[in-house]
């Protein structure tokens, strides 16, 4: 085994070791009978359209994504009322001020869309994506950081190399490698994402890279699928519950 596929294996053992800890954290998380914080959604009555759309377990991971900074793990548990909908989160460390202007703000953009829809809301739709990136930034470039070791480690497989070349020519389209920023490349492997599963062949493609490539891409996803629920909900004010 070369120097470099050792390092490979021992880089792949303490992910594993890490995805174990995450693990045990979102068992702790979920079963824990105090929850320190809760947004509360308010469902508009006219709107017939959210129980088709409001899928809940989707929901909750869109929401854990653009929630968790670095290494933190967070739980989201929501409970479905009449006329509302109350969103209960919970982290495996304390909430910070700024984890608090966070939610305000994420929760001020997305009503703002709301109430604008069904207008597209491109200045509010910028802010709540400029204020993911940012929260985001750190656990975001770990992630591609890893997706770029995979690239160089697995460089000589057909559907890597397809993948640096459809990464190239998108940044190409867009600009320059400078100036992408790192949600543009979220949102280009969230394109790659889906047009490697129309063309059905995820199982070809080395499962640690496709990994990655997933997880980079969660956050443009996490980020637009919550944008197109808003129009279908009215977003409440958020607030600390302690039970």
């Amino acid at each position: 085994m070369s120097r470099r596929e050792l390092k490979k294996l021992k880089e792949r053992e303490k992910e594993l070791k890490e995805r174990e800890k995450v693990k045990e954290f979102e068992k702790e998380l979920y079963s824990r009978e105090c929850v320190a914080q809760s947004i509360n959604f308010v469902v508009g009555e006219a709107n017939k359209e959210l129980p088709a759309l409001f899928d809940r377990e989707i929901f909750s991971c869109y929401l854990a994504t653009i929630l968790a900074r670095d290494k933190e793990v967070v739980a989201v548990w929501l409970r479905i009322l009449q006329g509302r909908c109350e969103i209960y989160l919970s982290k495996n460390s304390d909430w910070l001020d700024e984890d608090i202007e966070y939610i305000d703000n994420i929760t001020k953009y997305l009503k703002n869309i709301s109430k604008n829809a069904p207008v597209i809301s491109k200045d509010n739709e910028r802010d709540f994506l400029e204020a993911v990136t940012i929260y985001c930034s750190t656990k975001l470039k770990s992630r591609l950081k890893k997706l770029h070791d995979d690239t160089e480690f697995y460089g000589d497989n057909e559907h890597v190399k397809s993948f640096s070349d459809f990464l190239s020519v998108r940044v190409a389209i867009i600009g320059n490698a400078e100036n992408t920023n790192i949600i543009t490349i979220s949102g280009i492997c969230k394109e790659y994402c889906e047009k490697i599963k129309k063309a059905k062949i995820e199982s070809r493609i080395p499962s640690e890279f496709l990994r990655h490539i997933k997880k980079v891409s969660s956050y443009m996803a996490s980020a637009i699928g919550i944008v197109e629920c808003a129009p279908h909900i009215f977003v409440g004010k958020y607030y600390q519950k302690v039970y």
